[in-house]
């Protein structure tokens, strides 16, 4: 029988509030970039950030991805 562990569990009670929240960073951190055109050290750190923060965002979607295929097997599951 299919069915989320604890941690799957509250992962996928939380993903789509985390991938609002990075999207939200990089969103930020994009305007930051625009506004620190003329210094080359910050905008360096800020592009460092945003890739960071890109990765991080696939990895979420990735794992929103698995998490929405387990949940969608799980009801299956259940209503045969």
């Amino acid at each position: 029988k299919l069915k989320f562990s604890f941690k799957e569990q509250r992962e996928y009670e939380t993903i789509d509030a985390d991938i609002e929240a990075i999207e939200n960073s990089i969103a930020k951190c994009e305007a930051e970039m625009a506004a620190q055109t003329s210094d080359y050290v910050k905008l360096q750190e800020l592009t460092d950030k945003k890739t960071r923060l890109e990765a991080e965002l696939e990895e979420k979607t990735e794992r929103w991805i698995y998490l929405n295929d387990l949940a969608d097997r799980i009801e299956a599951e259940k209503n045969k």
